[in-house]
């Protein structure tokens, strides 16, 4: 049977929900034996069917044997399905909207006074949506001149230098070759003049990209500025492991030892922190933005996507589907799209102006696409 509190639980059927933390409630409620006993029995008749006693055929043990055979596992089931079960039930009653497991801190239970359970479960920060249409945002231009195409074909003509014997017979000297079309061709085009028009749609290529990624954390600032409430912690926390261990890997692969990676992240354990709160929080906004204006993810979204992933992981499509199957990701692919969708419809709504300062950010220019 099951064991007996010393303390005699509340009156059946009453719920206590309290808020124990920011995004966190505490549920206490006691179920009668009307409520247990049924799901006890539905136990006990699984293990009678399925326990094969020495002397009885399978399915056919008698039970009291049953009982007395299998009585903890009996009553660990009962219970576990009873509380799953309850907390749902819960959950589902008043409203909760859980984004972790519940945490059972007790579970009693007494012939007279029934299934006593208390729990704690993080769940959604409630929160009003503020205005989030027509968010000013100024856009950096993306003007590329003659003197910026002239300087990253300087850099070009710098990284194709070579050593060579120095005039004097001692030694060697670096020599940079001519701006030329000798120097096109070396470096993939017909004539510098096509070197000159590749290098400057690559610059414009790249001051796009960083227009476009500028525009989208100045929206996501807005909106984090526009909407002050905590977060679940735990999410956060789970959410920072996540962040850390892609620090970790994107170190590794850059050469360090496990040292250097090890101090190397114990500098950032902060600002991870930070980060991974303001990504959960975002999440939460773009989520009820999403709702609020019926953005959907269709099936032929998921599977450009699929696509997508196998082409950049270098995997079969087939082995990334069951892999997303077998780790239950399709949740997350349908999340991630959503708030893509999202950012996107918020910043057509936007009201942008133009910066008249150019952007000059640049990274190294490639000779091939």
């Amino acid at each position: 049977m099951f064991r007996t509190p010393a303390r005699r639980p509340p009156d059946n059927g009453k719920t206590q929900i309290t808020d124990t933390a920011p995004c966190q409630k505490s549920l206490r409620f006691t179920l009668g034996r009307d409520t247990v006993e049924p799901v006890r029995g539905e136990v006990l008749a699984e293990f009678q069917k399925q326990a094969a006693l020495p002397g009885f055929r399978k399915g056919k043990a008698p039970v009291g044997l049953i009982q007395q055979q299998y009585a903890k596992p009996i009553e660990e089931e009962t219970l576990h399905r009873v509380t799953r079960r309850a907390l749902e039930q819960a959950a589902k009653e008043h409203a909760l909207k859980p984004v972790g497991p519940f945490e059972v801190s007790a579970a009693a239970f007494t012939d007279s006074g029934g299934l006593t359970l208390e729990a704690t479960v993080e769940v959604e920060p409630a929160f009003a949506l503020a205005a989030y249409k027509g968010i000013p945002l100024t856009k950096i231009a993306v003007d590329v001149n003659t003197s910026d195409v002239d300087q990253a074909l300087a850099k070009l003509q710098e990284s194709m230098a070579q050593l060579v014997p120095a005039a004097s017979g001692e030694g060697k000297e670096r020599q940079v070759p001519a701006l030329d079309d000798e120097l096109a061709k070396d470096l993939g085009s017909e004539s510098l003049g096509q070197l000159r028009a590749h290098v400057e749609a690559k610059l414009r290529e790249q001051r796009r990209t960083t227009q476009a990624e500028a525009l989208e954390a100045a929206l996501c600032a807005a909106l984090l500025a526009r909407h002050p409430f905590g977060v679940p912690p735990r999410l956060v926390g789970h959410q920072a492991e996540r962040l850390t261990r892609e620090f970790k890997a994107r170190l590794l692969l850059s050469g360090l030892s496990e040292e250097q990676v090890t101090a190397e992240v114990s500098k950032f354990t902060g600002e991870l922190r930070t980060s991974a709160e303001r990504r959960v929080k975002l999440g939460f906004i773009l989520d009820r933005i999403a709702e609020q204006e019926n953005i959907a993810v269709a099936q032929d979204e998921l599977v450009k996507r699929l696509w997508e992933l196998s082409r950049r992981w270098k995997k079969d499509p087939a082995e990334v589907r069951k892999l997303f199957d077998a780790e239950g990701l399709w949740g997350s692919v349908v999340s991630s799209i959503r708030q893509e969708k999202t950012i996107a419809m918020l910043l057509s709504a936007a009201a942008v102006q133009e910066s008249a300062t150019s952007s000059t950010a640049t990274g190294p220019i490639t000779t091939h696409d």
